[in-house]
C-alpha cells in the first residue's frame, strides 16, 4: 500500500499555482480547418486508446483535490463524442470544481444546447473564424456558417450566461473582418476574442507571415473605435486580455478579447496543464512532453493506490514545466503534433 500524504495545491517549480485544466475528449472532429487538420487527413487514435469517461473523471478528480477549480473540454470537437452531456454532469458533480467549460465549433449546438446547459455546463467557447460563408467553408472544409450560427443562438436559447466567440486571425484571410465579428458577437450580448495564429503542427498553407499580432489588431479596432482596457489590467480568468469598445453602432459594454500567446507572452501567469485524448499530460501547449496518466490508470492498483501515482505523475510534469513557451514570428513550428492531437 502506497502511503496517502496531505493534498496540497499543484505548482511548478516557478510557483504557479495550477487550478485550470483542459481535458481533450476526443481527436476526431466533424470539420477539418486548415490550421487544425492537414488536407490529406489524419490518422485518428484508436478508440480504445482513448481515454474513458470514468478515466476523464478520476483525472479531474484527483485535480480538483489538488485546487484546479475550473475544467475546460476541447476536441478535436468534443460534441461528437457520444454521450458528452453525461460527462459534463459526471464532472460538474466532482467536489471543488467551480467552474465547466467546453469549447466547440457549435455545430452540433442546435440539439446539444439545452441537455448541456441542464447537466450543468457553465460556459461556452465557439469558433467563428468567418462571417462570409465562401470563406468559412474554405477555412474549415465542410463547414455550414448557417449552422454554426444557429448553433450559437441555441445556446443564447437555453440560456448560457457566458458565451465566447472566438476567431484564430490569419494575415490576409480574414483579418479584414475583425470590425465585423466584433458587431456580430456584440449585436448577440456575446464577447469576441481574437486569437494569434500560432506555429504549432508543421506547415500552414498561410506562410510564414500568417501572424496577425495584438498590436496590429489592437491599432485596427482604435481606427474605428474607442478603445480602453477593461478591467484597468485587461485581465480575468484564462489567457485573455479584454478591452472596452465603444462607437457608432456598438451596443453599450461592448467587449473584445486578444489571445497573444505569440508576441506577448503570458506565460508568467499561466494556471493551466491540459490532458490529451491519450491521457497525455501536457504541462504546456508549446511542449511536446507529456506524461502517461493513462497507462497508471489501467494498471493494477487499488484506487487509492491509484489516485496517489496520479497525483504524484502530475507533481512530476509540473516540476517540468517550462518557464516560458518558444512561440516566435518565425514561422517555425515549436511543436509536431497538430492541434486536433493536443486540444484546441
Amino acid at each position: 500500500m502506497i502511503e496517502s500524504k496531505p493534498t496540497s495545491p499543484f505548482a511548478d517549480s516557478f510557483g504557479r499555482q495550477i487550478s485550470y485544466l483542459r481535458v481533450s475528449i476526443t481527436d476526431r472532429c466533424n470539420f477539418r480547418c486548415v490550421y487544425c487538420m492537414p488536407e490529406d487527413g489524419i490518422n485518428f487514435v484508436p478508440r480504445p486508446e482513448i481515454l474513458t469517461y470514468e478515466e476523464i473523471t478520476e483525472i479531474v478528480s484527483v485535480f480538483a483535490e489538488h485546487g484546479v477549480r475550473r475544467v475546460r473540454l476541447t476536441g478535436g470537437e468534443p460534441l461528437v463524442r457520444a454521450d458528452v452531456v453525461d460527462l459534463v454532469a459526471s464532472l460538474k458533480s466532482i467536489p471543488g470544481i467551480e467552474e465547466l467549460c467546453l469549447t466547440t465549433n457549435a455545430f452540433l449546438l442546435p440539439k446539444l444546447a439545452e441537455p448541456l446547459k441542464a447537466a450543468g455546463l457553465d460556459q461556452l467557447n465557439i469558433s467563428l473564424d468567418s462571417l462570409r460563408a465562401e470563406r468559412f467553408e474554405e477555412i474549415t472544409r465542410v463547414g455550414d456558417l448557417e449552422r454554426v450560427i444557429a448553433g450559437i443562438d441555441a445556446a443564447i436559447a437555453a440560456g448560457f450566461e457566458s458565451i465566447k466567440v472566438n476567431a484564430v486571425v490569419v494575415r490576409g484571410f480574414n483579418d479584414d473582418e475583425l470590425l465585423d465579428l466584433i458587431r456580430f458577437a456584440a449585436g448577440r450580448g456575446l464577447i469576441m476574442r481574437f486569437i494569434e495564429f500560432m506555429p504549432i503542427g508543421g506547415d500552414t498553407v498561410w506562410g510564414d507571415n500568417a501572424c496577425v499580432t495584438a498590436q496590429e489588431m489592437r491599432q485596427a479596432v482604435s481606427e474605428a473605435w474607442t478603445v480602453s482596457l477593461d478591467p484597468p489590467t485587461g485581465k480575468v480568468a484564462g489567457p485573455s486580455r479584454y478591452w472596452s469598445v465603444s462607437g457608432d453602432g456598438l451596443p453599450a459594454g461592448t467587449k473584445f478579447g486578444i489571445i497573444s500567446a505569440v508576441t506577448e507572452c503570458f506565460c508568467a501567469d499561466c494556471n493551466r496543464v491540459r490532458v490529451t485524448p491519450k491521457g497525455g499530460l501536457r504541462a504546456c501547449l508549446a511542449d511536446d512532453r507529456e506524461i502517461n496518466l493513462r497507462d497508471l490508470l489501467r494498471s493494477p492498483a487499488s484506487p487509492e493506490d491509484r489516485r496517489v501515482r496520479l497525483a504524484t505523475a502530475i507533481e512530476s510534469a509540473l516540476f517540468g514545466k517550462k518557464e516560458k513557451h518558444a512561440f516566435d514570428l518565425d514561422g517555425g513550428a515549436v511543436t509536431g503534433k497538430r492541434m486536433h492531437a493536443i486540444g484546441g
